[in-house]
């Protein structure tokens, strides 16, 4: 790890993960129980905060040819995941484990024995698998981040981390603020400016992993398939092959993949492999249409990923998942700034992107991973990069527009209280729906 407070915060932050980082979360806690019950499996039960437990009910998991569900998840993470695989937990699940793991999952269910269920209170990341075989009951709680494990139990007895310390994180509905004192527009541009590009080495594997996901999106039908579509308009006359177009088909296909099952790897960040695409991808098809070179594109896709970062921090309690979608709000933003900052943006007009962009879709809620995120954050995006030109022209949104500040710090901390204060029971109104509508899986 780099010894530079940038890099450190870029190699924690940017891991890879294959999937959507909630069917993955579900996947990891069945594994690892798996490790302290094995056996044949009697019963799986899951609770979850809502944000974790509708997140994972209609997004893609990969290996699966885009199946979905809590149930699937969690039963490949049992039958075929490998835990010392981390994000990347379902990579060797294959066609025949799929096919027994809805063997099993039909069996379960018409016994009564596999569950998944809401808690509250909780924080926004908070997941609690058991495992029970004929042998042994194993039970793992992770909280604050997906890949978070805090707890584990075998058979009544704690053999990793303290009960104490899960109440009191299901309690206090807030884990560990992450320190942001050395973010900001001006510090992240300067590093970003002045470092040395061999310091940047964890961004060339992040936009080498992007720009795979994002060629699957585009050449094959995942989704809603925003982009392609954007592609077929461009191919009609209808939209013109420019660089905003570029950025957003591009951009999108990663999405459009991930949200749709891709077997891809997406370099995520602060939790969201969307948010990860959305950052890397942008600055990337911006760099590819102007012919940027190399170094140039790092250093944007750079500029991008701590941005989002810097946003996320602030966001304290909810910097790994959000009530507010971050795939449409904040890391377009954070892109953005990315782009801006190939543009030779000065640090005035990236700041004044960012809150424009910020105040632009503040609010929308976060209602789970689902194929329709691409499209959602093509919406941001596309506003954001209308930010990016505003400013070029001294255009931007001011302190008498709604939650918009006059600085990027006073702009996403109103962005933070807006959900803390008017939106903590977002998840709670989503789960009620699915339940409602029999979704849940």
């Amino acid at each position: 790890m780099g010894t530079n407070n940038f890099v450190k915060v870029l190699e924690t932050e940017l891991i890879p993960a294959l999937g959507c980082t909630e069917p993955v979360a579900f996947a990891l806690t069945a594994a690892t129980a798996c490790k302290y019950a094995p056996g044949r499996i009697k019963r799986i039960t899951m609770e979850g905060s809502g944000l974790m437990v509708i997140g994972v009910q209609s997004v893609g998991i990969p290996n699966t040819g885009g199946k979905r569900g809590g149930f699937l998840s969690s039963t490949l993470g049992v039958l075929a995941g490998d835990a010392d695989m981390d994000m990347e937990v379902l990579s060797k699940v294959t066609e025949a484990d799929v096919k027994l793991a809805e063997e099993l999952i039909e069996a379960l269910v018409a016994e009564g024995k596999i569950s998944i269920d809401m808690v509250t209170p909780a924080p926004s990341i908070y997941l609690k698998t058991t495992v029970e075989t004929a042998e042994h009951t194993a039970s793992v709680s992770l909280w604050n981040e997906h890949n978070g494990v805090k707890l584990i139990e075998q058979d009544g007895n704690v053999l990793i981390g303290s009960r104490d310390e899960e109440a009191t994180a299901l309690k206090n509905q807030k884990g560990e603020i992450a320190d942001s004192s050395f973010l900001s527009v001006d510090s992240i541009y300067d590093f970003c400016k002045s470092c040395d590009i061999n310091e940047l080495d964890h961004i060339k594997e992040a936009i080498k992993l992007t720009r795979k996901i994002c060629t699957d999106g585009m050449e094959n039908d995942f989704g809603l398939q925003v982009a392609r579509t954007v592609q077929d308009q461009i191919d009609n006359g209808i939209i013109a092959d420019d660089e905003l177009s570029h950025i957003l088909k591009w951009t999108t296909a990663g999405l459009d993949a991930r949200m749709g099952g891709s077997d891809y790897t997406a370099m995520s960040n602060t939790g969201s492999g969307n948010q990860g695409i959305i950052c890397s991808m942008a600055p990337t098809a911006a760099g590819d249409y102007r012919k940027s070179s190399e170094e140039e594109i790092i250093r944007a896709v750079a500029m991008s990923n701590l941005m989002n970062i810097y946003l996320d921090y602030k966001s304290n309690e909810y910097a790994h998942l959000s009530p507010m979608c971050y795939c449409s709000g904040v890391a377009p933003a954070a892109a953005a700034s990315g782009v801006a900052f190939l543009h030779g943006a000065t640090k005035k007009q990236i700041a004044d992107t960012v809150r424009t962009t910020l105040g632009n879709l503040a609010g929308v809620i976060c209602d789970g991973a689902k194929p329709s995120c691409a499209f959602r954050s093509f919406t941001g995006l596309s506003g954001a990069l209308q930010a990016m030109l505003m400013a070029e022209k001294g255009l931007s949104s001011s302190s008498i527009e709604g939650v918009v500040h006059d600085t990027v710090d006073g702009t996403i901390n109103n962005i933070y209280n807006l959900q803390k204060e008017c939106m903590s029971t977002t998840d709670e109104f989503v789960f009620k729906v699915k339940k409602k509508q029999g979704t849940l899986c």
